[in-house]
């Protein structure tokens, strides 16, 4: 028997890779202000620190913002 779209779309394998990208998200928007706080002790950490996390944190904003169940 088929599954319904609502069966489909509530599935723990679409349930799990929503957790994921949020997760992700909320730890790379976190680290964004922890390469800031960085920036008092080691310039070259602070940047790379911020740089990469806000790269993804927008890579996940962009993935919950495509994501379709």
């Amino acid at each position: 028997m088929p599954k319904t779209s609502l069966e489909k779309s509530h599935s723990k394998v679409s349930n799990f890779k929503l957790t994921m990208i949020n997760i992700i998200a909320a730890i790379s928007f976190c680290l964004i202000f922890v390469g800031l706080i960085l920036l008092n002790f080691n310039k070259i950490l602070c940047i790379g620190v911020a740089s990469t996390a806000g790269i993804v944190f927008l890579l996940s904003c962009f993935l919950i913002s495509r994501f379709t169940r």
